[in-house]
């Protein structure tokens, strides 16, 4: 029982360390940049994210609660826009539960697509990301962790 306890508490301190090294890592690197290492971490480029759907209930809600991971994980403004094709089935109200709830700034838009050409909005120097849920594999390629 008490070698079990050494372990726990043996892989939560080496989990601290290396967290503190990461920043201080990146505290060294800010100044040798001449920025501040807070101000730096709170002040990186946001990303957008346009998830396009058309009838995904079934996949939309997997896609919205892994973006809200990510942004909490990398500690960074995430913003996702939802262009939804006329959804007919339970796609509309599951994202409006999922707002309510996210740390995220989500905008729904219902709207409808001229077939393969979507009109997508301006990025505004943001990093943008699409995610088309209505392909057969709408995750291939897209870089989930910026």
């Amino acid at each position: 029982m008490t070698a079990h306890l050494v372990w726990i508490l043996l892989i939560y301190g080496v989990g601290a360390a290396v967290v503190h090294l990461m920043y201080i890592r990146q505290a060294v690197q800010a100044y040798h940049n001449g920025e501040d290492a807070h101000m730096t971490s709170l002040n990186r480029r946001a990303t957008r994210y346009i998830v396009i759907t058309s009838n995904d209930g079934d996949r939309v809600e997997w896609v919205m609660r892994s973006l809200s991971i990510l942004a909490w994980l990398h500690r960074r403004p995430l913003h996702v826009t939802v262009l939804d094709d006329e959804s007919i089935d339970d796609t509309l109200p599951i994202l409006t539960r999922l707002v309510r709830y996210s740390h995220m700034d989500v905008s729904v838009i219902s709207c409808h697509f001229s077939p393969g050409n979507p009109v997508l909005p301006k990025s505004g120097g943001e990093k943008q990301v699409v995610i088309d849920l209505r392909t057969a594999n709408p995750l291939a390629g897209v870089p989930l962790v910026p």
